[in-house]
């Protein structure tokens, strides 16, 4: 009798661990299911967002006769926190500016959003002065508000006197090439935006006429990685840009990121990199 007893409580006991084990694996399952629902939503919201975003790239450059344009725009992410931006504001003057907010992602990629959206003609900040823009930028978007910062090259372009007005939040140092001649950096740039510092913008200028090139970027160019472990580096950024002084403004944009890309060998990018290029002709308008 004992040794029938003993057997019932076996089987009572196979019948609970069989009972508990469906209940884990029904559990499991429904788990299994809330995650791929939520991959789902993010994959869905993150699509959303690199949508938007290039929505945001310029479409069709301007046009002059005096001035040329070419861009790229690489996220190391589905979405990043790079921008670059182009667009008319008269006759006169074109605008334009390279942004490169902390971290990448679509939480990033959110900010620039937002910063692209703010820098259009609409938002009544006036576009012709980058020193003006900039004191906008850093009264609109404090750390405090959105939690990151955010470098920015911001400025105008005269077509007639082929002179480029700018003004540098902690960006990388824009490239100037000419035929005939070294390309060097333009030193010298202001802290960057969101952190509260408000000083005098230094606004500086840069002279393209003759056939000058000016490179705007983001430092994931630069700090690309090769496999070796080796970063491409300003150094070779400025050869790329003096080796395509005489490529069409496409064309050399072309030759300048393929370089950085052919560096990097295939290997993951750590960060957005973005770049814009402006070129005069030869003749003053």
């Amino acid at each position: 009798r004992q040794q029938m007893l003993d057997i019932w409580a076996e089987l009572l006991d196979m019948r609970y661990d069989s009972e508990l084990l469906k209940k884990l694996v029904m559990r499991y399952a429904a788990a299994e299911k809330r995650i791929r629902n939520l991959h789902k939503q993010l994959s869905d919201d993150i699509a959303a967002a690199a949508a938007i975003q290039q929505t945001l790239l310029p479409g069709v450059l301007p046009e002059s006769d005096s001035f040329a344009a070419a861009w790229k725009f690489q996220p190391c992410d589905a979405v990043g926190g790079d921008i670059v931006a182009l667009r008319v504001l008269d006759d006169d003057h074109w605008a334009c500016y390279v942004l490169d907010v902390a971290g990448h992602g679509p939480r990033a990629a959110m900010i620039t959003v937002s910063v692209a959206q703010f820098l259009k003609p609409a938002s009544g900040v006036d576009m012709l002065s980058p020193a003006k823009v900039m004191d906008a930028l850093e009264e609109e978007f404090p750390f405090t508000r959105f939690g990151s910062f955010f470098t920015i090259l911001y400025g105008v372009l005269d077509l007639k006197k082929q002179m480029f007005s700018f003004c540098n939040a902690g960006h990388p140092y824009p490239m100037l090439a000419r035929p005939g001649a070294d390309p060097e950096m333009i030193a010298g740039h202001d802290a960057m935006l969101g952190l509260g510092i408000k000083e005098p913008r230094n606004e500086m200028v840069a002279d393209l006429s003759g056939g000058g090139r000016l490179l705007l970027y983001t430092d994931g160019l630069t700090e690309c990685v090769a496999p070796d472990g080796s970063f491409y580096g300003e150094e070779r950024l400025m050869h790329s840009l003096a080796a395509n002084i005489d490529q069409p403004a496409a064309a050399a944009a072309d030759a300048i990121f393929d370089a950085a890309r052919a560096f990097a060998a295939g290997t993951s990018y750590k960060d957005d990199f973005t770049m814009l290029l402006l070129q005069s002709s030869d003749q003053r308008a």
